[in-house]
Formats: structure tokens, sequence, C-alpha cells
């Protein structure tokens, strides 16, 4: 999964409304010297040819939006260039708007009674106490597969006290876990029920 970042029209990008037309859009792709379609990542897909931390920038239409993947602060700032020329914004996907890729993004402003209801459900959140493993660090599990493992990180506090477990398995992976819902069981308990 990624953050994206749209180009839009619209109060809110994911609502339906004001779209960019699949057809304004290649319109601007060819335009533009710096972008060209991308076509066989898609009809819509256009790689950007400048300057990015990324090996191959790319920018979609789908669904009346422009948008991308985890783009760097260039591409956000030729984002911003196309929303211009297409009288659009550049919105992320929780609804910040970006005016330059060097730029902190405008975070829009909520009313008095959004900021209370948001207040008012932060506030209703239970907090759960740290659960208590039965088993540490160095200690053998089994997993709900049925594979062996040996614990490596543990920190029941972690995650608002619902804790995280990495383990390695035997064949050298390591993999973390949500530690009340990792399904692990020591080794030697597992061996003495059976």
């Amino acid at each position: 999964m990624g953050y994206d970042l749209h180009i839009t029209r619209r109060e809110e990008w994911s609502a339906a409304g004001d779209d960019i037309s699949a057809e304004e859009w290649l319109d601007y792709v060819r335009s533009d010297p710096e972008l060209s379609l991308w076509l066989e990542n898609g009809p819509h897909v256009a790689r950007w040819s400048g300057k990015c931390q990324h090996p191959d920038p790319w920018l979609d239409w789908h669904s009346g939006n422009i948008y991308t993947k985890n783009p760097d602060a260039a591409l956000i700032s030729k984002m911003v260039q196309i929303a211009h020329a297409l009288s659009a914004q550049v919105v992320g996907d929780d609804g910040e708007i970006y005016q330059s890729g060097h730029a902190a993004p405008v975070y829009p402003r909520l009313s008095t009674l959004e900021r209370l209801k948001y207040w008012l459900r932060n506030l209703s959140v239970p907090r759960l106490k740290p659960t208590k493993p039965p088993f540490q660090v160095g200690d053998r599990v089994l997993d709900v597969r049925g594979k062996k493992a040996t614990v490596i990180y543990l920190n029941a506090k972690s995650n608002n006290n619902t804790g995280k477990v990495t383990v390695r398995y035997d064949d050298g992976r390591e993999v973390s876990y949500l530690l009340i819902a990792s399904g692990l069981s020591p080794l030697e308990q597992t061996q003495k029920s059976k």
C-alpha cells in the first residue's frame, strides 16, 4: 500500500462531482513535453521525465481524478503545476492540500462542531491494558499454521497497548505481528497439551 495524492477539482477527492475527463488528461499529457503516455501500464498512465527519487515517476487518470503513489517533493511540485493548468488542486488521501512539493500541506479547517465530534470520539476510546504474553524474547513459539519460530522482539505496550512481537522462523524469515492477535503459543506448552 502507499499514500496517494490526487489532482482533483472536487471538494473531496473521493466524492462524485466535478471530474477531470480522460480526454482533458490525455490532451494535457500530449501538450507537456515532460510527460509521455506509458501505455503498457494502462491507457491513461503517463511517465514524467523530470528529476525524481523514483526511477519511473508516473501519474494516472482514474474516475475523474489524476493520482500517483508516494510522490517525492519534485513530483508533487509537478502535480501542482498540472493542477493549475487544469483548474484543480493537489489533495492527499486525508484531504490535505499541497501547494508545492517543498511546503507543508494545508489541512482543511474543521468547524467547531467537527472538532468537538473528533475530540469526543477520541475521549471515548477505551484504553487497553498491556497484554501479558505467555512467552518472552528467546522463547520458541508455534504460529497458527504450526510453524516453529523464535521470539526476537517483544513490546507489550507498543501500538496503544496491543503490543508487537517479531519472530524469526527456522527458514530465516522475520515477521512482526500485533501481539494480541498473533496466534503464537509457547512451543513447550503446545507440546505438553498433545
